[in-house]
């Protein structure tokens, strides 16, 4: 461990059937760790897991009802729907140790397991050919959740979970809404790279910032426009400055920057994800069908696995170990 982690948790330690192994990941927002399941009676538990710790906070009584509506947020939504492009929590556990005060009463999320993180793949030389058979299944997954009436808020390529059999599951659901009608209401942070423009001015109120689905949609073109070319679809180096450039798009002052890399067959459908107005965005169902069709078109495999591209992923992604250990962790919605 190379760093000090939210969630200090010892290796063995025991919490429900779960032994804790080595640490996985560790953020604002809480620490992950491997686990393996320990009673042999409890075969209707995977015998591996990742346990996320959230911390009992020490802050304000602000800043703990803040941190409390974050927790609240992931477990509503994991507990009411399970879809198969959604992570899977097994359980929650609460700590009950007070002879460890950083423990004691922590919220402990055990969900499934792993590989890594779209973060991985992107920038990686040469870009997997499998990019359009991965957006296919996030597509999948934002159409589930808005089916369902949730928006996930915070869409990204951290919060894309790669799994051992090629698969995808969307995860970190700390800012997740249910609709109320056409809107949701959700806390007033995201990811610049991500937010649509509309959501960077707007107004914030008791209850937080109102959202649409159309929120996940710009942030699923931006996703797209990086996994296909590796690069955004707005110019700047920075998150600032691009966050800039995205306002004055949607004023009109400015124009999207897409690559000449992407694909063809996609350069319509992240334009129709990133129109200036939420209005103009296309549905989710309607996204799927084309995002699906688009896939279709391109030969490779219908999955990724990262263990496959290990040597490759070696050459382009060679770190540390605190390097490694940051990258697992943008796969669990920690940092």
């Amino acid at each position: 461990m190379t760093e000090p982690y939210a969630v200090p948790v010892p290796r063995g330690y025991r919490v429900g059937v779960w032994e804790v192994r080595e640490p996985i990941a560790t953020g604002a927002f809480g620490s992950v760790y491997a686990a393996r399941r320990t009673d042999a009676a409890a075969g209707h538990l995977p015998e591996t897991a990742a346990l996320k710790f959230l911390p009992t906070g020490t802050g304000t009584p602000r800043q703990l009802a803040h941190l409390r509506d974050l927790i609240e947020r992931e477990v509503a939504l994991l507990r009411r729907l399970r879809q198969p492009r959604l992570i899977r929590m097994y359980e929650t556990l609460t700590v009950d140790d007070p002879a460890r005060p950083r423990l004691d009463g922590a919220t402990v999320l055990v969900l499934e397991r792993a590989e890594g993180s779209l973060s991985a793949l992107i920038g990686a030389a040469p870009r997997p050919p499998a990019g359009p058979a991965l957006l296919a299944q996030v597509c999948a997954g934002l159409a589930q959740l808005h089916r369902a009436g949730w928006v996930h808020g915070d869409l990204k390529p951290a919060n894309v979970l790669l799994m051992a059999d090629g698969s995808v599951r969307l995860a970190d659901f700390n800012m997740a809404a249910e609709l109320e009608g056409t809107h949701a209401y959700t806390p007033a942070f995201s990811t610049p790279d991500y937010t649509p423009p509309e959501l960077l001015w707007s107004e914030i109120g008791d209850r937080g910032r109102r959202i649409r689905p159309s929120a996940d949609v710009w942030a699923f073109g931006v996703l797209a426009h990086l996994v296909l070319t590796g690069s955004f679809p707005l110019p700047g180096a920075t998150p600032t400055a691009r966050r800039d450039a995205a306002v004055a798009y949607a004023r009109g002052t400015h124009e999207l920057r897409l690559s000449p890399e992407l694909p063809q067959e996609w350069r319509e459908i992240v334009r129709d994800c990133l129109t200036r107005t939420h209005a103009d965005r296309t549905g989710t169902d309607a996204l799927l069908h084309r995002v699906t069709a688009a896939a279709a078109g391109v030969s490779g495999t219908a999955g990724f696995s990262l263990r496959a591209r290990a040597r490759t992923r070696r050459g382009v992604l060679a770190a540390s170990a605190a390097g490694l250990v940051a990258l697992a962790g943008l796969a669990y919605g920690v940092v």
